[in-house]
C-alpha cells in the first residue's frame, strides 16, 4: 500500500508539471509569426544598437526647388537603441542631427540664398517587422521590412548663411533676425530595409520623414505649419544579448490524459485498500529468526524538465526538497543522473543538456537546501539511456538517496 501511495504522489507531481507546461505551450510553429507563441527570455535579450549616417534635406520650402539636389542635401548622423518585444514588434529611441539646408530669397537682392539650420532630433519609435509578422518565424532570414512611427522633440540651435561646410558654425554668419534655441514637438514615420549579415550584425537602409516646428529658415513653416525633413541613411545594427526567439512546442495532450487515467486508477485502488480491516486476526506467535539481514532503504525522486530546457520549474522543487531532507536526516549520499529524450535534438546536444539538468539539481540541493557537495554524486547520460518507454518522460533528472 505504501508503494502505491508513493507512486501516486510521484505521478501526481509529474502530471501537474506536464499540465502546467501544456497550458503555456500552445505554439503553432507552422503558422505566421503573430500567431506563434515564443518563450519569454531575459530582459537583457533582443536589444539592438544602430549607428547610421546619410543625408537629409527639406523637401518643401520657399525657394528649394530653384536649387540643385546636391546643394540641398547635407550629411546627418543617427544613433539608435531599442529592443524587440516580439519577433515582429520593437521599440527604440533614436537621436540624430547636424545641418538642414534651406533656401529663401534674399530680402535685399532677391537672390536665392542658402541657409544652414543646425539642429537635433530625438524620438521614440514603434517598429513592426512585416516579414516576421506574416511569415513563419526564421531566425536566419536574410531580409526584413520594418515600417515604424514615432513621437519626440526637435531642436534648432541657430541659423547661418552660406553654402560651405564651415559656414554652419561661423558665428559671423548667423542670421540676426532668426530665432535660436527653438524646441518643438516632433512626429516621424519611416521604413527600414534590413539585411542580415550575421548573427550579431545587420545592414540597415532607412528612409524617414519628420515633422517638427523649430522655425528653420527655408521651409516656409509659416505656410506649412511645420518643418518637414526627409532623411535617407544607411548603417549597421548590432544585436545585443540573445537575438533568436525560441518557439514553444505544443504539448502532447494524449500523454497528459494517459497520466491522469493512471492516477485515477491508483486512487481507486488506494480507496479499495482503505476499506480493508485495520487489524488482522490473531496469528500464532512467530519466533524471531536468529540471523537478521539489514534492509537498505532507497529513496528516489524525479525532477521533470521542459523540452530543450535545464531550468527547474517551481513545482519540481518539492521533489528536490524531499530528497534533501531524507539525505540530511539519514546522512545519506545522493546520486543524481541527468537524461534527455532521444526523440528531439542531437546526441551531442542531448548530452550537454542532460549535464546542465543534473548540475542544476545539484546546485539547488547545495545552495537552496544545504546539502554538502561531498554527499552528492553527479552523472549524466544524454539520450544514450532512456529510463522510461514514453519519450517525453525522459526529460528528467533522477535522484536516488541511500
Amino acid at each position: 500500500m505504501k508503494a502505491k501511495v508513493l507512486m501516486l504522489a510521484l505521478m501526481g507531481s509529474f502530471a501537474l508539471s506536464i499540465g502546467a507546461q501544456a497550458q503555456q505551450e500552445v505554439a503553432t510553429p507552422n503558422k505566421s509569426g503573430h500567431k506563434t507563441v515564443f518563450n519569454r527570455d531575459r530582459g537583457c535579450d533582443h536589444w539592438f544598437l544602430e549607428i547610421q549616417g546619410g543625408v537629409g534635406m527639406l523637401p518643401f520650402g520657399e525657394a528649394n526647388n530653384k536649387a540643385s539636389l546636391t546643394d540641398r542635401i547635407y550629411p546627418i548622423v543617427q544613433l539608435g537603441l531599442g529592443q524587440w518585444h516580439e519577433p515582429w514588434f520593437a521599440t527604440r529611441v533614436q537621436i540624430g542631427g547636424w545641418n538642414m539646408k534651406g533656401f529663401a530669397a534674399d530680402p535685399v537682392t532677391g537672390a536665392n540664398q542658402a541657409y544652414n539650420n543646425l539642429f537635433g532630433v530625438a524620438h521614440y519609435d514603434f517598429m513592426f517587422d512585416l516579414v516576421n509578422y506574416f511569415a513563419k518565424y526564421n531566425a536566419k532570414r536574410v531580409f526584413h521590412i520594418v515600417p515604424y512611427v514615432g513621437l519626440g522633440a526637435g531642436y534648432k540651435h541657430h541659423t547661418t548663411t552660406g553654402g560651405a561646410f564651415a559656414d554652419v558654425f561661423d558665428a559671423n554668419k548667423r542670421v540676426k533676425d532668426a530665432t535660436t534655441n527653438d524646441f518643438g514637438g516632433l512626429v516621424d514615420a519611416g521604413i527600414i530595409f534590413k539585411f542580415r549579415l550575421g548573427r550579431r550584425v545587420d545592414l540597415n537602409l532607412e528612409a524617414q520623414m519628420l515633422a517638427t516646428k523649430t522655425n528653420m529658415i527655408g521651409t516656409s513653416w509659416t505656410k506649412q505649419g511645420a518643418d518637414l525633413m526627409a532623411f535617407a541613411t544607411a548603417g549597421l545594427g548590432f544585436n545585443l544579448g540573445k537575438p533568436e526567439w525560441d518557439v514553444l512546442t505544443p504539448m502532447d495532450w494524449g500523454l497528459v490524459n494517459d497520466l491522469n487515467g493512471q492516477i485515477n486508477n491508483l486512487r481507486a485502488e488506494n480507496a479499495e485498500l482503505s476499506k480493508r480491516p485495520a487489524y488482522c486476526p490473531e496469528c500464532p506467535e512467530v519466533q524471531p529468526a536468529q540471523a537478521t539481514t539489514e534492509v537498505k532503504t532507497v529513496v528516489s525522486n524525479v525532477v521533470y524538465f521542459r523540452i530543450a530546457s535545464a531550468k527547474i520549474d517551481q513545482n519540481q522543487y518539492i521533489n528536490i526538497y524531499n530528497t534533501a531532507k531524507y539525505a540530511l536526516d539519514n546522512n545519506s549520499k545522493i546520486y543524481i543522473v541527468g537524461y534527455a529524450d532521444e526523440g528531439t535534438g542531437t546526441s551531442n546536444g542531448n548530452m550537454a543538456i542532460s549535464e546542465r539538468r543534473a548540475k542544476a539539481v545539484a546546485k539547488a540541493l547545495v545552495e537552496k537546501y544545504g546539502v554538502s557537495e561531498d554527499m552528492i554524486e553527479v552523472d549524466f547520460k544524454g539520450d544514450t539511456v532512456q529510463p522510461y518507454e514514453t519519450n517525453e518522460w525522459n526529460r528528467v533528472v533522477i535522484m536516488t538517496a541511500e
